[in-house]
């Protein structure tokens, strides 16, 4: 019987996460294999061509202060990095607000009801309720003003469930990554005026993102892993999982069988709990579509994405790909991708197509169109699993599940789908170091890379 060692590690899915995990692994002479479902890797970092346009899955782009992570980064872009400044806003009544909130462009520019309802807050203070809804989170970090005129209506649009039902590990994510800036530790309204006063000369924040989009990451990262003689198999779905001995004995794909030292899902749940036969957990993970929608000529648009909290727009949030890079559009052109969740709107999702002029129209009252004859063109791409779901009983249905696979010894969850987290990229990859040292120490294996 062979050992651990003389067994690859089988990576199910070929995201950020789990492309990564098999570079680490692969760099210091661990045998790989990548197994993924659709014919592309990617993932959610796949990017989109029709007629020299190019549109990611919404606003994709690297941002870290950690020098691992960005020596990662920049090795596997090499020469088609791009460095840009930050330029992200906020839609309110009619107005467009840069965000992270900045006090000459945006915060005194608030309605006065706004301005005073945000400053009674401040100063009357709000207590602390002792519950786990996203709604009693936000009141009491950003008092009753914020949370009714920007928190609510966004998060009850984006995910489809009220506010007062959402776990508050959503204000965790779902606000932190809207901020991005870890410098910016923004967890009161006390807080927030500290970081305004602190910050109001601040540098802006520079990104990394992958000349001719966001897939570029992904191709040159493909490239490097077969380099090296990782199997990678696109277009085939994890069949079954053996499990004898409290481990997976064999991965089942096709008429290949594979048996592994280590089994790392980035998969969903749901499908992982099916090939090992347990119940299928009640953990939901929210759809998206993308409205990738090309413009003829025009006034080029002054930010990179923006938030669209109004209950009256059918999109919770649009990019400009041109504003990370220029070549993503044809010379003389313009493009939108126009997020729509579909949390609480299936229809909408099944038939796509059918709300195309609602989004044209939504995007003339928003002001990001002046007339629905600037369109030339427009694509729709589905995504099945965008977001986990945070509902008030998630963690301990998502602790119930963890408890049934504890006893599988070689089996690891990462990635967004796996750990039922939201994260970014750069947080796939942060959170790709620590796998690989956990999988290098099960194979007794030294690792190579310096950090």
């Amino acid at each position: 019987m062979t050992g651990a060692q003389d067994r690859p590690v089988v990576i199910v899915g070929g995201g950020i996460s789990g492309l990564s995990i098999a570079w680490l692994l692969a760099e210091v002479g661990v045998e790989t294999v990548v197994i993924e479902k659709e014919e592309r890797l990617g993932g959610l970092a796949r990017s989109f061509t029709y007629d020299d346009f190019t549109f990611d899955i919404g606003p994709h782009r690297f941002h870290t202060y950690l020098p691992e992570v960005e020596t990662f980064i920049r090795d596997v872009l090499d020469s088609h990095t791009l460095e840009i400044n930050r330029s992200s806003k906020l839609q309110f009544r009619g107005s467009f607000y840069p965000w992270p909130l900045h006090p000459s462009r945006s915060l005194f520019r608030f309605p006065p009801g706004v301005a005073l309802g945000v400053i009674r807050d401040m100063l009357i203070g709000f207590p602390r309720h002792e519950t786990e809804s996203f709604r009693d989170q936000i009141i009491h970090m950003y008092g009753e003003t914020l949370y009714r005129h920007f928190f609510e209506g966004y998060s009850t649009k984006f995910l489809g469930i009220p506010p007062e039902v959402t776990h508050r590990d959503w204000a965790k994510t779902g606000v932190d990554r809207a901020i991005i800036d870890s410098r910016m530790q923004i967890e009161s309204l006390w807080a927030l005026a500290w970081q305004i006063l602190t910050t109001w000369k601040k540098s802006e924040m520079k990104f990394l993102y992958p000349q001719g989009g966001c897939e570029q990451f992904v191709i040159n990262l493909r490239e490097r892993l077969e380099s090296l003689g990782c199997l990678i198999v696109c277009g085939s779905e994890v069949d079954a999982l053996e499990v004898s001995g409290g481990r997976i004995s064999s991965v089942v794909v096709g008429d290949r069988t594979i048996e592994p030292s280590e089994v790392v899902w980035t998969g969903t749940i749901q499908s992982l709990s099916e090939r090992l036969g347990l119940d299928r957990p009640n953990l939901n993970y929210l759809p998206l579509l993308c409205y990738n929608v090309m413009l003829n000529d025009g006034r080029p648009f002054d930010f990179q994405w923006c938030y669209h909290g109004s209950a009256d727009a059918i999109f919770s949030r649009v990019s400009a790909p041109a504003s990370f890079d220029p070549s993503n559009t044809p010379p003389g052109k313009r493009s939108l991708c126009v997020e729509v969740t579909c949390g609480a709107k299936n229809g909408v999702y099944d038939e796509p197509e059918d709300h195309l002029d609602r989004v044209i129209e939504d995007l003339q009252k928003e002001k990001l169109l002046t007339t629905g004859g600037e369109v030339i063109g427009a694509k729709i791409e589905r995504v099945p699993w965008a977001y986990p779901i945070y509902d008030l009983e998630y963690r301990d249905k998502l602790g119930a599940f963890e408890q049934q696979i504890a006893d599988v010894d070689n089996l690891m969850m990462a990635g967004r789908l796996g750990k039922f987290w939201y994260n970014n990229m750069d947080h796939c990859i942060e959170a790709a170091f620590p796998i690989r040292d956990q999988i290098l120490t099960r194979l007794k294996r030294p690792s190579q890379r310096s950090a």
